[in-house]
């Protein structure tokens, strides 16, 4: 009963308190959103930048030309030995047959051009479509696909998979600046934040010290008032973040409709999550670390 008179005590003093000096509560919270708005917003569109060049390096393959005296049957025995390679996921054969048939469909009312070409005088090659566990070692696959026996040619888009490569790491680079960069200065910005609200009630701390309150005593109100703000300003960013985010997906969607933006619904757990859990570790940690020195009176 002792303790549950004293946290409705401390939990109506600290939301007293928030009221009574609405002014800075209304500042604590206001940066928590601002800077947890920011933060998550880079973060976001990093997470998706990288998404989006993992699925297109995910689609890249080499192309295997059988070699021309491979019989059909000989060309559908290479598939073991290419999956023998390292570094080979999966291979997928398309006959020769097969490819003909599918340039006449993209050809449409050209395709009377190639009518002079049927089974018996096929100009093309059985052909492998080989996807790689790792894009980056590309060069490396290719070279070793390329000698073994039945192997007439093979293609890749070595210089695409490079350049995508490449812009992963610049994105990683510049998304880990800027999230470092962007919370260095947020937790600058509530910290002191937080040590102006603990500041402008240096007298009320110094007189419940001084009327005998243990430091917890004094404590306990601050705690809650800081955990209170924090859910308040962690979960009014995760709506002012998914508001951002959809105007985003539909601005980002008109303009390159072939960037495929996830969902917010996909994320929208992990962000409420962090975002409240951040903000109570915020608001809790900034009252309790500003107000140690007004506690030694």
């Amino acid at each position: 009963m002792k303790n549950r008179m004293s946290f409705s005590y401390f939990l109506k003093e600290g939301v007293h308190s928030i009221f009574q000096h609405g002014f800075m509560s209304f500042a604590t919270v206001s940066i928590i959103l601002a800077c947890l708005l920011m933060t998550g917003t880079v973060t976001l569109l990093s997470f998706n930048i990288n998404n989006a060049i993992s699925h297109l390096q995910a689609q890249s393959e080499i192309i295997v030309w059988v070699d021309e005296s491979y019989s059909g049957e000989q060309a559908r025995g290479l598939e073991r030995e290419l999956l023998a390679v390292e570094n080979v996921a999966s291979v997928e054969f398309k006959s020769k047959d097969t490819a003909l048939e599918q340039f006449r469909e993209e050809l449409g009312d050209d395709s009377h051009i190639l009518d002079e070409f049927d089974t018996t005088n096929n100009p093309l090659r059985d052909e492998y479509h080989v996807t790689l566990e790792d894009v980056a070692l590309v060069r490396q696959t290719r070279s070793s696909i390329l000698q073994l026996p039945g192997v007439g040619g093979t293609s890749s888009s070595e210089d695409t998979i490079a350049m995508l490569l490449r812009v992963q790491r610049v994105c990683q680079i510049v998304s880990l600046v800027l999230v470092v960069a962007l919370g260095a200065i947020s937790i600058f910005i509530i910290s002191n934040t937080v040590k102006l609200a603990m500041f402008s009630r240096r007298d009320e701390i110094a007189i419940m010290k001084m009327v005998g309150a243990t430091n917890w005593f004094i404590r306990w109100p601050f705690v809650i008032e800081g955990l209170l703000l924090g859910v308040v300003g962690g979960g009014l960013a995760f709506f002012a973040e998914w508001g951002v985010y959809v105007e985003l997906h539909q601005l980002i969607q008109g303009v390159l409709p072939s960037f495929q933006m996830v969902e917010f619904e996909v994320v929208r757990l992990v962000i409420l999550g962090v975002f409240l859990g951040v903000g109570i570790i915020v608001g809790i940690g900034g009252s309790v670390l500003s107000m140690r020195r007004f506690l030694d009176v």
